[in-house]
């Protein structure tokens, strides 16, 4: 059988989040969920991925990863709450890292 894929568009960032599912075993991933932050209040929500948990609970599906597929420089993770509204492990590549031993000298 092959896996269900659902694509949610987020306007603002230009990213995407995808879910893909197996329909037989009702078991997901989702990729790439996207915080909503804005820059000029310095407030963090997350209308975004809310759309997405609604799909994941409507169609019934067990989230069993929450994966990053790269740093996001361009916008902010939502997979902290994506994993504590759906559950599931969460991953990223491991040179992420590398990535963060860069930047926490510039930033610290």
């Amino acid at each position: 059988m092959k896996p269900e894929i659902t694509a949610f568009f987020d306007s603002v960032t230009g990213t995407v989040t995808y879910v893909v599912a197996d329909p037989e075993t009702k078991r997901a991933v989702i990729i790439d969920g996207v915080a909503d932050y804005d820059p000029a209040s310095g407030t963090l929500s997350h209308a975004s991925v809310d759309r997405v948990i609604e799909f994941i609970r409507s169609a019934g599906l067990t989230v069993d990863w929450v994966l990053d597929t790269h740093v996001h420089a361009d916008h902010l993770t939502a997979t902290p709450y994506l994993k504590d509204a759906l559950g599931g492990q969460s991953g990223i590549g491991e040179h992420i890292a590398d990535i963060q031993s860069h930047w926490s000298g510039v930033f610290n």
